[in-house]
């Protein structure tokens, strides 16, 4: 039975790489020292591999084919496909092994993945990827969720693949241990009058009901709730896997700033 070692949530806004100096001097330097306090803790607890789940910025998939799941099933990944992310191209070593473990549970238990087998990943996965684990030291296996184009999967739906993320999970090699990374959000929107405003009070809220394990507060959003915040908050149903997956576990609030400089409120979690 593999254990759940680790669980973690970021913002993965490209400014924190791309052009820091947009920003408050002093809060870009918290959101830098969260990162750091990621990395840290995904150091300690040595992961024999971590899942990866975070939105796709319609680079590898567009709207006339956005899958509401997709995994990744290959022995390694590349990204950034953007060319002026300020991170480097690289490729990032994957965990075969247990993607094809979650595939075949999946569609015999009700989670009908979508598969890509080659994937240049966008800045929702390489900028944390380089600013938690920029060696590469642990396997990771990207999972796309679809924040981008509706019909968009429901927090409830949300949720519940993340608990049987976890029950996968335990069915996997006795003795190795597994991380998991949730990115993207809080408030923002892209592209639309709203852009630049932050939506405090509904990150705030959020964040209270994710800290505190409160499946009816996360759970139970709704598209039109998430819309409200800003056309590209509904980032947060990969916060709501990862809820769902380590429901029950202490959750430490390591940052929380509305960064008016990158547009975003930018928050991080760490789950023990």
């Amino acid at each position: 039975m593999a254990e759940i070692c680790l669980g973690m949530t970021t913002s993965h806004v490209a400014f924190i790489t791309q052009s820091p100096e947009l920003g408050d001097p002093a809060q870009v330097a918290g959101f830098r020292a969260g990162y750091g306090r990621l990395a840290q803790a995904l150091a300690d607890a040595k992961p024999d591999a971590a899942l990866l789940i975070s939105g796709e910025h319609v680079n590898k998939f567009f709207l006339d084919n956005m899958p509401a799941f997709c995994i990744g099933l290959m022995d390694e990944f590349s990204g950034p496909v953007e060319k002026a992310s300020g991170i480097p191209f690289r490729t990032i070593p994957s965990c075969r092994p247990l993607a094809e473990h979650l595939l075949r549970l999946g569609l015999d238990e009700g989670v009908d993945w979508a598969v890509t087998q080659n994937w240049v990943v966008d800045h929702g996965m390489a900028v944390p990827l380089h600013l938690i684990d920029p060696e590469g030291r642990v396997p990771m296996v990207p999972i796309h969720i679809n924040c981008s184009a509706p019909p968009l999967p429901s927090a409830r739906r949300c949720y519940a693949v993340g608990q049987w993320l976890a029950s996968a999970l335990r069915r996997w090699d006795e003795g190795k241990r597994v991380a998991i990374i949730a990115t993207g959000g809080l408030s923002h929107s892209v592209g639309t009058d709203k852009m630049g405003w932050i939506d405090v009070d509904f990150d705030r809220r959020f964040l209270r009901s994710f800290c505190a394990g409160a499946a009816p507060g996360v759970a139970d959003l709704t598209d039109a709730e998430m819309e409200a915040a800003g056309n590209s908050t509904g980032e947060i149903r990969s916060w709501i896997m990862l809820a769902g997956a380590m429901a029950g576990r202490k959750v430490e609030l390591v940052f929380y700033e509305p960064i008016a400089g990158f547009a975003t409120g930018c928050a991080q979690c760490l789950i023990a």
